[in-house]
């Protein structure tokens, strides 16, 4: 998948950057079209555990430490999915009282300024970014930060 081109094109890492501004492009049109500006909050359990397991899938699972990771990050996964539905965070209309106040203050234009770009863009960045460390340990052919 090579959504746009960038220096870590071709790399898993490049394909998890690929996907995550998919999503990020994604959950900012749905938070649109539903008014609910906590549909982000929905992703941050479930993208770790899959950009991680891109890399791993990669390195054909051969890397003892990449594979620990993996693990650890998916089992870290569960646990918040598992903390979020129990507070009934994926049901529909949940969006965290604190947006409808920076809503109300903001006006709408500049709310969505900051919908887009913090929300949206921003977290969805710093989730692929915390995958980084993954991306380090894969073999040689793959070594993206020396």
């Amino acid at each position: 998948m090579n959504l746009i081109n960038h220096p870590l094109t071709g790399t898993p890492f490049g394909t998890a950057l690929d996907l995550c501004l998919i999503l990020a492009a994604l959950a900012w049109l749905f938070s649109v079209v539903s008014r609910d500006s906590s549909r982000i909050d929905r992703l941050w359990p479930l993208c770790p555990p899959v950009y991680c397991l891109l890399v791993a899938f990669d390195a054909d699972f051969d890397s003892a430490r990449l594979n620990l990771m993996a693990v650890l990050i998916v089992l870290w996964g569960a646990r918040l999915t598992f903390n979020l539905a129990r507070k009934g965070g994926f049901g529909k209309g949940d969006e965290d009282y604190r947006w409808a106040v920076v809503r109300e203050r903001m006006g709408p234009v500049k709310f969505q300024v900051l919908n887009l770009a913090f929300n949206s863009f921003g977290q969805m960045l710093l989730i692929w970014l915390c995958t980084r460390s993954t991306a380090t340990t894969t073999p040689a052919r793959h070594a993206l930060f020396p």
